[in-house]
């Protein structure tokens, strides 16, 4: 028989949320780094300084869905029924540990900026799904589809010796799809067309902004 989770616990369960997700060295991978068997090739100054970018991009981006999910979670009270939509917030700390991980082999470090976009994404998430849970679902979902498609294009770019950065990118790809898919299942509403083409357009200029600079060095946070 299921329950639902009091106030009480979707207070200690968004807690321990966030603390895993803004404070560094906390996050605890349920599942082992994707790579670890494979070895990297030689790579160029310039190539891992690309590496170090396209990691930190989507650190951020799991940063943004873990705040839009955990939002939408703690202002609905999802119930444990639910246990598929639950599981993106376990698999999102994957994404960060995995991250986190990979960044600190390369020499980079998370974006100093997460409180600022977990926050604002955590209060977007809450804004939008007290009306409406579905909606918020919507959002979740619209959030993984936006990451994945980036996922995708940032796969074939990074450098080619990067094998085990690709591995991470793989897989995360595939649990962004499997996201976005459940959240649909459980009731999401798909949001209109026109709202997710200028949110595409929108998550392409920033991708495109952030990660165009890596020849130069520049880092952005």
């Amino acid at each position: 028989m299921s329950r639902r989770f009091t106030r009480s616990d979707r207070f200690v369960d968004q807690l321990d949320t966030m603390l895993r997700t803004l404070v560094p060295g906390t996050t605890r991978a349920s599942r082992a780094r994707p790579g670890m068997a494979v070895r990297d090739q030689s790579m160029t100054a310039d190539e891992t300084r690309h590496a170090i970018d396209v990691l930190r991009h989507h650190h951020r981006a799991r940063v943004i869905g873990q705040g839009v999910y955990q939002g939408q979670r703690f202002a609905t009270g999802i119930s444990s029924r639910y246990q598929p939509v639950d599981d993106l917030s376990v698999r999102g700390i994957d994404h960060l540990d995995w991250c986190d991980t990979r960044l600190a082999e390369l020499g980079g470090k998370p974006s100093r900026l997460t409180p600022f976009y977990y926050t604002t994404s955590l209060s977007a998430g809450m804004l939008l799904s007290r009306p409406h849970r579905a909606r918020g679902l919507g959002l979740v979902n619209l959030a993984e589809t936006l990451q994945g498609e980036s996922l995708e294009r940032q796969l074939e770019a990074l450098p080619a010796g990067d094998n085990r950065s690709r591995a991470i990118i793989r897989q995360m790809l595939d649990d962004c799809t499997r996201h976005a898919r459940v959240a649909l299942e459980a009731g999401g509403q798909r949001w209109p067309g026109g709202w997710r083409w200028i949110s595409s357009l929108g998550a392409r200029a920033c991708e495109w902004r952030r990660l165009r600079r890596h020849s130069s060095g520049d880092m952005i946070n």
